[in-house]
Parts: C-alpha cells; structure tokens; sequence
C-alpha cells in the first residue's frame, strides 16, 4: 500500500511544518512573554493530540514494553524540549530561515553519520563519494547563505 513516493510526499509535508511551527511558536512566546511558557503549550497540546492519535488506533504501550526500552532511547524527549526551546528562542532574534537552514544541514550531517555507522539500530547506508559530494555542496549552499545576509 504505502510507497517510496508517499512516503516522501509525507515527510516533505511534515518538514514543511516545521518552520510553520517555530514561527507560530515564535508569535506565542511573544504574545504570552515567555519563550519556556510558548514550548509548554506546544507539549501539551501535542500530548494530547498524541495521546489522542494512540488512543484511536490502539497504539498505547504498557508501561513494561516503555520500561524495557533501552534507556537512551527515551533521551529523544529531551532532545525534542531543546529544540522546541532552541527554535521558538532564535527564530524571532535568528531568523526563521537562518534558524531552519542551521537545523536541517545539522539534520542531514548527522542522520548521514547515522546512517553510515548504523547507530541506534538503523540501517547501514555507507557514505559513498556521490553523497559526500551532496554534503559538501550542502555545506557551500549553508555558507554562500550566510555571505550573503552578512552583506546587508
């Protein structure tokens, strides 16, 4: 049923989404005064529409499949919490495009690592010169980026 195709069409969107958020973000934290207070109601509406989510398709683990999990594993929270905070703090002051320009080639840089060495279980995908070249044009598109704004 799913394909190569949907699923690109699905994380396109998702990633569409996310300067979306951090600039709607952004307007709350300055609507409300309070960057920390901005990342609290973004978890908590998102808990509860996650929860919801889990509920209707039958989704909730027990609390023994959550406590046999590797403990790194749930680590993901607090690098979730840093970003939101990150992003909702230095889209206003940073830029929303200079902000998510710097988050996805970290994206990229580091999902290519994890792909080469197949950390944290996922599949090994080695870095060849093909995808090497990618990154490092990925790199000059960052820093051109960068030189130009540096000139206005």
């Amino acid at each position: 049923m799913w394909n190569h195709a949907m699923f690109a069409v699905w994380a396109f969107v998702a990633g569409a989404g996310i300067p979306v958020m951090a600039s709607l973000n952004a307007a709350l934290a300055n609507a409300i005064g309070s960057t920390t207070a901005a990342a609290f109601m973004l978890f908590a509406i998102g808990l509860a529409s996650t929860a919801a989510v889990a509920v209707l398709t039958s989704s909730v683990p027990t609390l023994s499949a959550i406590a046999a999990a590797p403990w790194y594993c749930l680590l993901g929270g607090v690098i979730v919490a840093f970003y939101i905070l990150s992003v909702t703090y230095l889209a206003p002051r940073f830029g929303v495009g200079n902000t998510i320009l710097f988050v996805m080639v970290a994206q990229i840089l580091v999902s290519s690592a994890i792909d080469h060495f197949g950390m944290f279980g996922a599949p090994v995908r080695p870095l060849d010169v093909t995808r090497l070249l990618g990154l490092a044009l990925l790199l000059a598109g960052l820093l051109v980026t960068q030189l130009g704004a540096a000139k206005s």
